[in-house]
């Protein structure tokens, strides 16, 4: 490298990570999410949810003020994706493709995904897939389209990790780990109301460690 010579385009950061993010539901044969219904009924075959962020945090008590909040995709703030719960998350074809995250290394044990709300002043959803102003929807076999009701007291989704050893994301420097939020379809919950289903999700995670990578 001779004197003058502009820095290189990209460089190796010993103090961040990687993270590449997916969201969807385990691969198998497991149904659906169990709903009350009767037994010739549609069975759901979509779950759309509009997610606003994703962030991670190193403790798995932290609340929403608390310092130390790393947001796993930036772009979602701007631009809120809708994704398919049901479908597998390397095929979920319901949204553009997370971008892949710099992270501080470390350690991170909460994570929370962040939905979009039918609130005015949110951003508009592009593409989405629920009837104009339904950021989440059930879509059924037979085509029907049903609003998704979360609980009231929930603006995000919680996925706390306890502090045994293994039980974190690890982030490592210089290198790179996929992290995947799948739903636990035998632990999430899809009831019918007056005029829309209500989900309690339950999601696990899985991670992978990649080869050393570079910062763009």
């Amino acid at each position: 490298v001779k004197a003058g010579d502009p820095p290189p385009s990209c460089s190796l950061s010993a103090a961040n990570g990687m993270v590449h993010l997916e969201i969807g539901a385990a691969s198998g044969t497991t149904p659906p999410p169990g709903t009350v219904l009767p037994p010739l009924a549609p069975r759901v075959t979509h779950l759309f949810v509009t997610v606003a962020g994703v962030d991670a945090h190193s403790s798995p008590v932290a609340v929403d003020d608390t310092p130390g909040w790393q947001p796993l995709a930036t772009s979602l703030q701007q631009h809120p994706l809708q994704v398919d719960l049901l479908a597998e998350p390397h095929e979920n074809a319901s949204s553009a493709p997370f971008p892949d995250a710099w992270l501080p290394s470390g350690a991170y044990r909460q994570f929370r995904l962040r939905l979009a709300s039918p609130l005015a002043g949110e951003p508009a959803l592009e593409g989405g897939r629920c009837v104009t102003g339904t950021p989440h929807c059930a879509v059924f076999s037979d085509g029907r389209v049903s609003r998704l009701a979360l609980p009231l007291s929930r603006t995000d989704l919680r996925i706390a990790l306890d502090d045994a050893p293994g039980h974190e994301l690890y982030v490592p420097p210089g290198g790179g780990v996929s992290l995947v939020i799948e739903l636990d379809r035998d632990r999430s919950f899809l009831l019918p109301t007056e005029d829309s289903f209500f989900l309690s999700p339950v999601f696990d995670l899985r991670v992978q460690l990649h080869a050393n990578v570079a910062e763009n």
